[in-house]
């Protein structure tokens, strides 16, 4: 929620008669631990004269107000930040042309190294890596298409896979419609891992559509048939399993 702080109207004290007219500097503790230096120095003309104040002439100075504080969500650039409130506040609303607008958010989940990343960038950019990508924290792209009197836009969010980055995932999976659980074609631990995954995922998003996705088919082809028949055995079991 955002805070609105205002001061409120302050008066310029004069000096008690007697006061030295240098007036000096001492220092305040402050609640926080640190310190804070108060100046009780006025102007000299104005210590020598001490007089009655005149409430008519006594200065007001106008009430100021701090502009909004907005903090980015733990994990997110600022830019990050800015989509997300924009996918927020715009789904579902016309656009400038005048045609229907509607964001859709989509998760990326899964253990580290299986092409979370690069799946994303080959559907954004429609460019491939092969080097790998790693992701520290977040990775956010978007992917705009037009059908009819609509545009789309895919707001995907993809979640490093390690461990260390787990607690970002409710930044990932909240108000997402669909999370895509993905897993490696050619590693059995990662699909060993989708059930963990599933488990915390749900956790925090129960509306969205679970979609199981393996990567690396390329590889997976060249297996030999007995193996790739063992891994399509465990994807039923995760399917008729984990994910329902």
């Amino acid at each position: 929620m955002e805070h609105i702080m205002s001061s409120p109207p302050h008066e310029i004290p004069l000096p008690p008669p007697g006061q030295d007219e240098t007036g000096g500097i001492e220092e305040s503790p402050h609640p926080n631990g640190f310190h804070h230096q108060q100046s009780t120095s006025l102007d000299q003309g104005l210590a020598q004269s001490p007089r009655q104040e005149d409430p008519s002439t006594r200065y007001t100075p106008p009430v100021q107000t701090a502009p909004p504080i907005s903090r980015p969500a733990s994990g997110l650039s600022n830019p990050a930040h800015q989509a997300y409130n924009d996918y927020r506040q715009s789904s579902g609303e016309p656009s400038s042309n005048g045609r229907n607008h509607v964001v859709i958010k989509v998760g990326m989940v899964g253990d580290a190294q299986i092409g979370k990343t690069s799946l994303m960038v080959k559907y954004v950019e429609g460019s491939w890596d092969e080097d790998y990508i790693q992701t520290l924290g977040v990775n956010f792209m978007e992917k705009t298409i037009s059908i009819r009197n609509t545009e789309i836009t895919f707001s995907i969010w993809d979640l490093g896979g390690q461990r260390e980055f787990v607690n970002m995932l409710p930044l990932v999976c909240n108000d997402a419609v669909a999370i895509l659980f993905m897993f490696d074609l050619t590693r059995k631990s990662t699909l060993n891992s989708i059930k963990e995954w599933y488990r915390q995922g749900r956790g925090f998003n129960k509306t969205a559509i679970p979609i199981l996705v393996g990567t690396k088919y390329d590889h997976f082809v060249n297996f030999p048939p007995q193996d790739q028949e063992e891994i399509s055995n465990q994807v039923r079991a995760q399917r008729g399993g984990a994910l329902r």
